[in-house]
């Protein structure tokens, strides 16, 4: 597929998603949406991808959501007398069901839609250059895309209820600070850091690495002793992959080596 809105580059192991609308700060449009889904698939089902870095073109990650799609939605409530479907289940769902880890590479502003996206993904690097806000309540709307479970885990129910009441805007280091995000670096950094965190998830055995994603995000949600049963099954699980035989057997041999160069170096 030919995307738009979106820029898909793989390399090594690694899917890059560009959010691709430059001219108004990566604003979200219903044709980025469609193909975020879109790439989110086709990567989810590329054997050869293992990691997925999601940043944005120019000097914005995302704006939040285009306001063009809010205006057609208040003439559609006039015109059809009935409410707009803004939006759709199948966007956020296709971001938390991704069964491959997702790196934020959050390279300047990320309001609205923009910060909760990155929410739903596993690590969340910043540059410098980063600045957030909850700006939903700005125009009379709430949170939305899973945020009011992801953030409140992230940086407590307290700081995020004040991020969401406010709307006011935050920078990468505050964001680092409350652990909004988990790295900041110079911003000319951002993204060769990101792939070289995402090098090191892909050379793991895959298996592994998803099922580890998986427990994790199922321990969000879980008591106690449903994690503890569902940990089990996911290292059973894995236990039974070649990926886990052959990752131990060079490990073994690697100790080996070792221990043979240490008996020589007494001699």
């Amino acid at each position: 597929m030919k995307y738009k809105d979106i820029e898909l580059i793989r390399e090594e192991g690694i899917a890059l998603i560009y959010l691709n609308r430059p001219e108004v700060l990566n604003a979200l449009s219903e044709t980025m949406k469609d193909e975020l889904i879109h790439a989110l698939k086709e990567t989810e089902e590329d054997d050869d991808i293992r990691v997925l870095i999601l940043t944005g073109r120019g000097r914005s990650f995302c704006a939040g959501a285009d306001l063009n799609r809010f205006i057609e939605a208040q003439e559609y409530d006039r015109g059809q007398k009935r409410k707009f479907k803004f939006g759709s289940l199948d966007f956020p769902r296709a971001f938390i069901q991704y069964p491959k880890p997702i790196i934020a590479a959050i390279n300047g502003p990320a309001y609205g839609f923009g910060f909760t996206v990155t929410l739903t993904c596993d690590i969340r690097l910043a540059s410098e250059k980063a600045k957030f806000s909850c700006a939903f309540v700005r125009i009379g709307v709430t949170p939305e895309f899973c945020s009011t479970f992801f953030l409140p885990r992230l940086i407590g129910y307290g700081k995020a209820a004040e991020l969401i009441f406010t709307a006011r805007p935050f920078d990468a280091r505050e964001a680092l600070e409350i652990g909004a995000v988990d790295q900041v670096f110079p911003h000319h950094r951002l993204i060769p850091e990101a792939k070289k965190m995402a090098k090191q998830i892909a050379s793991m055995p895959p298996p592994a690495i998803q099922k580890s994603k998986e427990i994790l995000r199922h321990g969000m949600q879980s008591t106690l002793d449903q994690v503890i049963q569902y940990e089990r099954a996911a290292f059973i699980d894995c236990m039974n992959t070649d990926e886990h035989q052959l990752a131990l057997n060079q490990l073994l041999a690697r100790m080996k080596f070792k221990k043979v160069e240490g008996k020589q170096s007494k001699k």
